[in-house]
């Protein structure tokens, strides 16, 4: 008789558990360092962090300035900047005056849109009084929050007001610094690596090179989706007829910059806006209008913008999103996807050539369904990646080692 076959399963040592449990603890110390200090100067990073990722979006334009027309670095930044303000300002007093008068609608046509839910589930077939009872209830809660809202809205300019020196402290300091990183981004990351032991700055740097080209990526594909997202939105809701297309078409370009969640909130708010003015068949046409904008986006514009270079699980990023607001609130719902895919690149967890304990890796995912995705040759190969910026490096050189640090 063969004797051949698995052998007892191992048992998980009290020591190796009490060392990851270790280890978790001090990640955990960690983490909560960072939110103390995030507390205390996030009037410096929040505006840092934005800078960062304007820089990414704005940086080809700096080095076509530069490179192209011969404009000094320092010209070339402030060019980049000032075109970056116009284009802002001048969106902002095409809609901004729309969208401050319409925003209150938009309130009351949800809230209305809330309140004849019952109904609509009631015409559905739904007749149990548990549901009915349970769907008001929750309807009511709906209701309350969003009349909050609007309350909020029609009185906001004098809560607006006390804050607007930090706003706009907030928005100097981060035009500031993108001008710093638009001129010497390389000399701000070589800075930074000195802070890091001569003999690993190297490591760093490329892992500095593969979280720039991330974010780089990230944020250029993500300001096109949310354009087109926008754009669709508010087209298709123009041609069923339901009012309010562009403001809600602005609404779904802010929020689609957080992911997956802020499809869902434009999606149910042109629902809702289309329920109370169209009835039930404008809310299946604004539900299909959004169904077709997002599976456009999902099926064709990520793929082909951002590829599998920086593609994270969904799951992933829906824990990032939601332990972000928890923690920063709409900040941090706006700059976990960044700060995920940056940390994951840097780290080398995007690659899928690393080698892994247990099954081989075609047996958990077929490469031609490989969640991790393939790193780009760019990053592969160790290579500056070009125009997608130059913050993390310079002509393709890596950082020295510098004893004298």
């Amino acid at each position: 008789m063969s004797t051949d076959g698995p052998g007892p399963a191992q048992r998980i040592s009290l020591e190796r558990l009490s060392v990851s449990a270790l280890q978790l603890i001090i990640i955990g110390v960690a983490g909560y360092g960072a939110l103390l200090v995030w507390g205390k100067l996030q009037f410096i990073l929040l505006p840092f962090f934005v800078a960062v990722l304007l820089a990414a979006l704005l940086t080809p334009v700096a080095a076509f300035l530069h490179a192209k027309l011969r404009f000094p670095r320092f010209l070339s930044a402030i060019t980049t900047v000032v075109f970056l303000i116009v284009v802002v300002a001048g969106l902002l007093t095409l809609v901004a005056p729309d969208i401050v008068t319409q925003a209150e609608d938009i309130s009351k046509q949800v809230e209305k849109g809330i309140k004849e839910l019952p109904n609509v589930l009631h015409d559905l077939g739904l007749k149990d009084e548990d549901i009915q009872k349970y769907s008001r209830d929750i309807t009511d809660k709906l209701q309350d929050s969003l009349g909050a809202i609007g309350g909020q809205l029609g009185s906001g300019v004098i809560s607006a007001a006390q804050g607007v020196v930090n706003v706009a402290a907030s928005i100097f300091l981060a035009i500031i610094m993108l001008i710093y990183l638009l001129i010497d981004g390389t000399g701000f990351w070589r800075g930074f690596l000195r802070f890091a032991p001569a003999d690993r700055r190297v490591g760093w740097h490329d892992g500095g090179k593969r979280a720039w080209t991330a974010i780089t990526m990230y944020v250029r594909s993500q300001v096109i989706v949310a354009i087109i997202d926008g754009v669709g939105v508010a087209v298709g809701l123009t041609i069923i007829g339901v009012p309010l297309a562009v403001p809600l078409g602005v609404f779904t370009f802010i929020v689609a910059f957080i992911p997956y969640v802020g499809a869902i909130v434009a999606g149910l708010a042109a629902m809702l806006v289309a329920l109370s003015t169209k009835g039930l068949e404008g809310m299946i046409g604004a539900f299909v209008v959004a169904l077709v904008v997002q599976q456009i986006e999902g099926n064709i514009l990520q793929p082909i913008l951002i590829g599998r270079s920086v593609r994270l699980h969904p799951m992933t990023v829906l824990l990032g999103v939601g332990a972000g607001s928890a923690l920063l609130g709409l900040a941090g719902a706006f700059l976990a996807t960044p700060v995920i895919a940056g940390v994951a690149a840097a780290a080398g967890w995007l690659e899928d050539d690393e080698e892994l304990d247990g099954p081989e890796p075609e047996e958990i995912a077929p490469p031609e369904q490989d969640p991790l995705g393939s790193p780009s040759d760019a990053v592969r190969a160790g290579d500056d990646p070009g125009d997608t910026g130059e913050f993390p490096t310079s002509g393709g050189a890596k950082a020295p080692p510098d004893d004298d640090a």
